[in-house]
């Protein structure tokens, strides 16, 4: 196996982006990355590629090139843009571009070759959530996935919908029972209807063996009402953000440096004034949306400079 290193950049529609890198020769490294963007940190995640995961990436990314057909370049407004280069040894370096490939197709094989490099089982911790976002995109994130951690977590993809239902009730019912177990909600926005549609809760709560429940603050109420013990859930305090980073406040992106320090600075009369100028809200949300981002600023802190910027246009290559 000739040395080669494949660098791929993405940029979904509707979630933040990042970076692959993939070298080697028999075995290799693969890394994801993603930059700091508004007040998001950046993060840097790798994992060992063994030989059979290196040999698979090559031969899809030499066949794709191989059958290029500039078809896949065409992009839309729903979906997934992604560059990349592939440099191997005595050969010269290659760059493309695709969008969103259908699962039939060459860049298709591709990218799954390359996720397999970072396998859901194995991806918990700072990358979990961002690799889940954009493994979406190209169908490759599964609805369910268990963690061989202890307890046994299982966490429900944000992605995962109505018709899934079956899929998660097998998997729920394949669990075995003399363990304990987490059940990982917290990637979930709309929990409600994830309960009522998706989740065989009854069937966790039979359990001979203690479940816990790993959910957003704001959802341990529905929990509740789904008959789970208070005790048994796992709060987690998150605060909301847009994909490029900033604070989400009663449903509206603040990217104003102003407000920022405003809200820094405890202005809190000032900061009233600012939203309900800027969003055009009652005073009553001004109020509520001025204290919650004063909240915020006491926890996090600006990560990259510039404020408001648009999504690139093309994805950014190491």
């Amino acid at each position: 196996m000739p040395y080669f290193d494949l660098r791929l950049g993405f940029a979904p529609s509707f979630h933040r982006g990042g970076t692959m890198r993939i070298e080697g020769d028999v075995t290799g490294v693969a890394t994801f990355e993603a930059g700091p963007t508004g007040f998001l940190p950046g993060l840097v995640f790798t994992l060992p590629v063994d030989a059979d995961g290196m040999a698979a990436i090559h031969a899809s990314c030499s066949a794709m090139l191989a059958g290029w057909d500039d078809r896949w370049t065409g992009e839309g407004c729903d979906g997934i843009s992604f560059g990349g280069t592939f440099a191997s040894s005595g050969a010269q370096p290659q760059h493309f571009s695709l969008w969103s490939p259908d699962r039939a197709s060459l860049p298709h094989a591709m990218i799954s070759a390359v996720f397999k490099c970072f396998p859901p089982e194995g991806c918990s911790g700072v990358a979990e959530e961002q690799l889940e976002s954009i493994r979406g995109y190209f169908e490759l994130q599964p609805q369910v996935t268990l963690y061989n951690e202890v307890p046994l977590r299982l966490r429900l993809a944000p992605s995962a919908y109505w018709i899934d239902a079956n899929e998660i009730e097998t998997r729920v019912r394949a669990l075995p029972d003399h363990v304990d177990l987490i059940v990982d909600l917290s990637g979930l926005e709309a929990i409600q209807r994830a309960l009522a549609q998706l989740f065989p809760v009854n069937l966790l709560l039979q359990r001979s063996h203690a479940v816990y429940w790993r959910v957003r603050s704001n959802a341990v109420d529905v929990l509740v009402k789904h008959g789970v013990d208070p005790s048994m859930i796992i709060s987690i305090e998150r605060a909301q953000f847009s994909e490029w980073g900033y604070p989400v406040v009663l449903g509206r992106v603040v990217q104003s440096p102003d407000m920022f320090s405003l809200a820094q600075n405890g202005k809190r009369i000032a900061l009233v004034s600012a939203f309900r100028s800027q969003f055009c809200m009652t005073y009553v949300d001004a109020a509520k949306a001025a204290v919650e981002l004063i909240d915020f600023m006491k926890t996090h802190r600006l990560q990259a400079l510039g404020f408001g910027e648009p999504a690139p246009e093309s994805p950014q290559l190491p």
